[in-house]
């Protein structure tokens, strides 16, 4: 019989994500983190709100993705490493924790959170990180390549493209931004997934000028998951590694309606889950993030246990190299 043990919590009714141990020991192979960050919100199509108002809610204007990070973490014990060590049934069975060593460094602001990314980049680790709204992985990407710089490519599943040029702090401007500073180059940016019409011509113009690889949802739908899997592979064989960085309205709402903006007939969870697979056996991970996942619009919890496979799936990238 095995002796009882303290559960690994972090504040409260709150466990740590994956039940890992709770540490800011930033030398670890994995580093999970939270960044319970919203700011700007899309009021209507005309109109944003500053950071901290709340416009009137509609299905235009939804908010609480600063409440994802925990409620994630609730989700994730059925994922939990406490499991003999998580052994890892879709990679050959192999035991987790004997392999990588992982740690839940809490929840951190934007500021912290790219220091938290920096110390993590010089120490050849890797974040994965439960956002917050679509500006989050600014300031990763941004410590990630102060630390250790480097060519790096940034797959992005995503409904919208994102690469609006102002404001420069906003979830819809943080690729623009992350490119006009320096740590990104624009043809190593591919993003998964665009459909409906909350596009913007000047977003499209950038992208079809600048190399930006677009894969929309109806290349998926016409050509099948293989070759959309080649041809990001193909691009990522100029880069170092892949950061990865989801945005939860990319997928169907009807696995996971709690989404800040959700669009009907998305990916299915099977079909990202293979392109992240397939992604990160062609270079190593850098980081993963998962963003825009409101809880207050979760259905019994499965939108925060989709979540949490996901960054499952990226703890597997890591262990795969």
């Amino acid at each position: 019989m095995s002796e009882r043990g303290v559960a690994p919590m972090l504040h409260g009714e709150i466990p740590t994500l994956f039940e890992a141990p709770h540490s800011q020991d930033y030398t670890k192979d994995i580093i999970l983190l939270g960044v319970p960050h919203e700011g700007i919100l899309v009021a209507d199509r005309h109109t944003l709100y500053p950071p901290g108002s709340r416009p009137p809610e509609t299905f235009y204007a939804r908010f609480g993705a600063d409440k994802a990070p925990d409620a994630i973490r609730q989700a994730s014990v059925i994922y939990s490493l406490e499991h003999e060590g998580g052994i890892a049934a879709e990679v050959d069975f192999t035991n987790i924790s004997e392999r990588l060593k992982i740690i839940d460094a809490g929840n951190h602001t934007l500021e912290g959170a790219e220091d938290v990314s920096e110390q993590v980049g010089r120490s050849d680790g890797i974040t994965i990180t439960l956002g917050g709204d679509h500006l989050v992985p600014l300031p990763l990407i941004r410590g990630k390549q102060k630390g250790k710089p480097e060519r790096l490519s940034v797959l992005i599943f995503d409904s919208h493209l994102d690469l609006h040029p102002s404001p420069p702090l906003w979830a819809g401007s943080q690729w623009r931004t992350l490119i006009d500073e320096g740590y990104v180059r624009p043809e190593d940016i591919i993003i998964v997934g665009p459909r409906g019409v909350r596009q913007s011509n000047h977003e499209i113009e950038y992208a079809r000028e600048h190399n930006v690889l677009i894969i929309p949802l109806r290349q998926i739908d016409d050509q099948g998951i293989s070759p959309v899997c080649k041809q990001i592979a193909s691009r990522l064989q100029s880069v170092d590694s892949v950061y990865i960085s989801l945005d939860i309205d990319v997928v169907d709402p009807n696995f996971c309606p709690a989404q800040k903006y959700p669009d009907a007939a998305g990916l299915n969870p099977r079909e990202i889950l293979t392109m992240i697979r397939k992604a990160t056996e062609t270079v190593p991970i850098s980081g993963f993030d998962l963003c825009c996942f409101s809880p207050r619009y979760d259905e019994g919890q499965r939108g925060a246990l989709l979540a949490a496979r996901f960054a499952l799936e990226a703890i597997y990238a890591r262990l795969r190299h």
